[in-house]
């Protein structure tokens, strides 16, 4: 069973409307606004007035209150949807979860910072409107969930990529952890494919770390919020992106930069700012340095990597001979390049893809989930499975592959799989649902997966064709630590 409803939230160009009730309904809100989605969606299909939700329920009056998963969808907070997304909370509801999807609002709508807004706003902030969609619809959750059956005192988070990351920032968010009068937004997290986290954000006024401060990007769009507010959601869109195209493009200024590294992977490709950034209020402080400085939220969370997460973002990387690949890593992770390619070389053409895949995998992805989880003594896992299609176009366990598996789609279409991989996608449903239930996913065969300490181990759950725990070398991330320092210092790799 589905219902959808709506939640308010403030808006940088339409006034917040009052939550009303829409009862049990057959259709699909709209998306979310957003660029380039009219190959999938119709632009008939998406609106501003996007922020939705939908919910199944095993039982609207169950015996005892079920666990409750709230799942953020990804794509890059510039695409995605949780309406009419194959993703359905189908499966796990009916092993006994209350599961919600949700939109939030992306891309031009979901982060702008403007000088204007920031005047308007009591908190003299701008910007991060997606999470606070995501907290308010959490908050609805807490508030509504008990009329589908499910335990306003058992909310479980749970994202993939970007919506893994929007946990990443909302474990430290003062609007997420409540005060005396408001509860938290959520009870436990589950973070899939995290990407970016632990890096430097851009922040709201200033550059910091020569990274261009948001609300620069916001005038550059428009220089008065008023002219924006005229113009219809088409024509944001497009002044959007050629603003866009005029800061990060190859045709452009290029003096503008948003985040380190990540999009280096893809240098023809232009960068967008739409990410969660240092607002001073959503956000207020370094990611890195809100946790260096124990501010996390502590709450049971497990969080973990595919371990071919890049495979699919480096086919237009720009080295193809081994000088090429030492001239990017160094130009590219400055000044500790030269630390890096000796943790992964390529002496040969042939090897370039896999060390590519290697580096991007760990620096954009693993790197992150691996300090999230010594940050938040977390469960750590890695998804090794090769799907018969992945293996079919040698994208390994590619980035997003995990989801079938948690979503139980392996079942839906059991043609494109085998039977290991219907196995898998039973256990991994298990170990999130437990984890749901009790803030452990260990099965009892599983007891040498042990929360991430403090001692320098770091236990990992691989699923793959077996389950196996593995000890995850932190070698590599000593670099990273060095190249970002939660600190806000320069790099301290001796670079040439």
């Amino acid at each position: 069973m589905s219902r959808r409803e709506s939640w308010p939230a403030s808006s940088p160009r339409r006034m917040p409307r009052s939550w009303s009730s829409r009862g049990f309904l057959t259709q699909y809100g709209p998306a979310c606004a957003q660029e380039g989605f009219s190959s999938r969606t119709a632009r008939s299909q998406m609106s501003e007035d996007c922020l939705t939700l939908n919910v199944w329920t095993p039982s609207l009056k169950p015996a005892i209150p079920a666990p409750v998963m709230v799942y953020l969808h990804g794509g890059g907070f510039v695409h995605g949807t949780a309406s009419g997304s194959p993703l359905s909370g189908m499966a796990l509801a009916r092993r006994g979860a209350v599961v919600v999807t949700l939109n939030y609002r992306l891309g031009v709508f979901g982060f702008l910072a403007h000088p204007d807004l920031t005047r308007e706003s009591p908190q003299h902030a701008s910007g991060n409107y997606g999470l606070m969609d995501q907290v308010a619809a959490l908050r609805w959750v807490r508030e509504n969930i008990a009329t589908f059956g499910g335990d306003a005192r058992n909310i479980t988070v749970f994202g993939e990529s970007a919506g893994a990351t929007s946990i990443g920032y909302l474990l430290v968010s003062p609007l997420a952890a409540g005060d005396a009068h408001t509860p938290r937004a959520f009870d436990k997290a589950i973070l899939e494919s995290p990407s970016s986290l632990f890096t430097p954000d851009p922040e709201l006024h200033a550059p910091y770390r020569g990274l261009t401060g948001m609300e620069s990007v916001g005038v550059a769009i428009a220089p008065t919020i008023a002219e924006l507010r005229r113009l219809s959601t088409e024509a944001v869109l497009a002044r959007a992106a050629e603003a866009t195209a005029k800061l990060f493009g190859t045709g452009g200024s290029g003096q503008a930069r948003l985040r380190p590294e990540g999009h280096a992977q893809s240098p023809q490709g232009i960068d967008h700012p739409w990410w969660p950034f240092v607002d001073g209020w959503v956000v207020p402080e370094q990611h890195a340095r809100l946790y260096a400085e124990g501010h996390g939220l502590r709450v049971p969370v497990m969080v973990g990597t595919n371990t071919d997460e890049a495979s699919v973002f480096i086919r237009a990387l720009p080295a193809h001979t081994p000088v090429e690949w030492s001239q990017y890593v160094e130009r590219t992770y400055t000044p500790c390049g030269r630390e890096l390619l000796a943790l992964y070389p390529a002496t040969t053409a042939e090897q370039i893809p896999e060390s590519a895949n290697h580096l991007v995998t760990d620096a954009l992805f693993l790197y992150g989930a691996f300090e999230t989880a010594r940050a938040e003594h977390a469960y750590l896992y890695r998804f090794a499975r090769v799907s018969p299609e992945n293996a079919k176009t040698k994208t390994g366990a590619r980035h997003s592959a995990e989801l079938d598996y948690v979503f139980g789609l392996t079942h839906t279409h059991p043609e494109e799989y085998e039977a290991a991989d219907h196995r898998l996608s039973d256990r991994m449903m298990t170990a999130w649902l437990h984890f749901a239930r009790t803030g452990d996913p260990r099965l009892m065969e599983s007891s040498l997966w042990q929360r991430i300490g403090s001692n320098g181990e770091t236990p990992y759950m691989e699923f793959s064709d077996t389950d196996t725990v593995r000890d995850l070398p932190d070698t590599t991330f000593r670099v990273f630590e060095k190249l970002w320092p939660a600190s806000g210092k320069p790099a301290a790799c001796a670079g040439r």
